[in-house]
């Protein structure tokens, strides 16, 4: 008889999966695009993008700088 250990899938799932800022980052940019092609959304959604945006805004990140040009 074989003996078979089997991980618990929730602690392997939970570390596979993207960080959980770049998820709700990626489903306001989600909402945003659908909102800016016109499709109607709950007024809690519309509010929470436009609290997302408002915190980027105020923290926007910094430009990257432009490599360098060899000449």
């Amino acid at each position: 008889m074989k003996i078979q250990h089997k991980e618990p899938y929730r602690p392997l799932r939970a570390a596979a999966y993207p960080k959980l800022g770049d998820q709700l980052d990626a489903v306001m940019k989600l909402a945003r695009a659908l909102r800016d092609q016109g499709v109607v959304l709950p007024q809690e959604v519309c509010d929470w993008v436009a609290s997302c945006e408002a915190v980027k805004q105020r923290y926007a990140k910094p430009e990257a700088p432009h490599p360098a040009v060899a000449g």
